[in-house]
């Protein structure tokens, strides 16, 4: 059985166009890098069984192979949860509205320099963040308080909004913002097993961050290293109202390390409970979770990803 092979899972949202395009442009490429077509594999996925019986069939053939999500960064996080945890390099193919996790790694490199990338196979192991109440990875960042109610209302406009998807985040904020601006949530914060010290809440946002940016943009993290080990939380101080778009302003911009009511640590391990046992709105990788109580660990290395 052979190692060298590549496997191009599509998010069946992508469309048949592009990705017929993208077919084209991947095997053009396989033939300039002078790779076999028939260790290639461009696939429709519906469905995370699907998804699962792709990578589960692939991976016995090639061992070494790669997988390579199709689609934004929900397609990203299903696809990297499917084969974590077993021998295959991670790549991606951002066909997405918001691919945050992409543009963070990558900057603004092409589909065509991805592909490029993804055949010359050059790897680093990378972090991840796992979540053991939902036996569950996210690569880039989970959050609770209004950034991520914005994404649930995000995810309802672009089921609404099918071509506006790309204003989905900033037109949701109204919407979000009226379920409040405070959350009295309990974080412990924990590095190397001792517990951290933490400003009072409630808080309008704590996001756990591996990578840069999430929400369409936003950069949250400017200076995350996705491979050293580490987790950066930041947390903001409930604000009143008039102050909230100018703090949206600055972290889109990642300007917004001079705000008073926000405080950033470095840390291995984050819990988070709601004071009064109700379930919290959890968005990871742009993936809406409900839970009342939450565990995130640090997972060093825990896959290899194209660079």
């Amino acid at each position: 059985m052979g190692n060298k092979g590549f496997l191009f899972i599509f998010n069946q949202a992508a469309g048949k166009k592009k990705k017929a395009d993208i077919n084209a442009l991947v095997l053009d490429r396989a033939s300039k890098a002078g790779l076999n077509k028939d260790d290639i594999f461009l696939v429709y996925s519906t469905s995370k069984a699907s998804s699962q019986f792709l990578i589960d069939r692939f991976s016995e053939k090639y061992r070494d192979g790669i997988a390579v999500a199709c689609g934004g960064d929900g397609t990203v996080h299903s696809i990297v949860n499917l084969m974590i945890d077993t021998a295959l390099t991670f790549a991606i193919l951002p066909l997405g509205t918001g691919n945050d996790l992409y543009t963070g790694l990558y900057g603004n490199r092409s589909v065509k320099d991805q592909i490029d990338h993804i055949f010359k196979g050059k790897t680093s192991k990378t972090d991840a963040i796992y979540i053991p109440e939902l036996d569950l990875y996210t690569m880039n960042i989970l959050s609770v308080g209004v950034d991520a109610n914005v994404v649930f209302q995000a995810n309802d406009f672009k089921e609404k909004h099918k071509f506006l998807q790309k204003f989905a985040y900033m037109a949701s904020v109204p919407k979000a913002l009226q379920a409040g601006t405070a959350f009295d949530i309990r974080i412990t914060a924990r590095k190397d097993g001792a517990e951290l010290k933490l400003m009072e809440g409630p808080y309008i946002l704590a996001a756990l961050c591996n990578g840069v940016m999430y929400g369409g943009g936003f950069k949250i993290n400017p200076d995350g290293q996705v491979n050293d080990g580490l987790l950066e939380l930041v947390y903001v101080k409930t604000m009143p109202m008039h102050k909230i778009w100018t703090v949206l302003y600055k972290f889109f911009a990642g300007n917004h390390e001079d705000l008073e009511e926000l405080r950033n640590v470095l840390c291995d391990e984050v819990v988070y409970a709601s004071k009064d046992g109700s379930p919290m709105v959890l968005n990871c990788d742009g993936e809406i979770y409900q839970l009342p109580k939450f565990t995130c660990q640090v997972k060093k290395h825990a896959y290899k990803r194209i660079i």
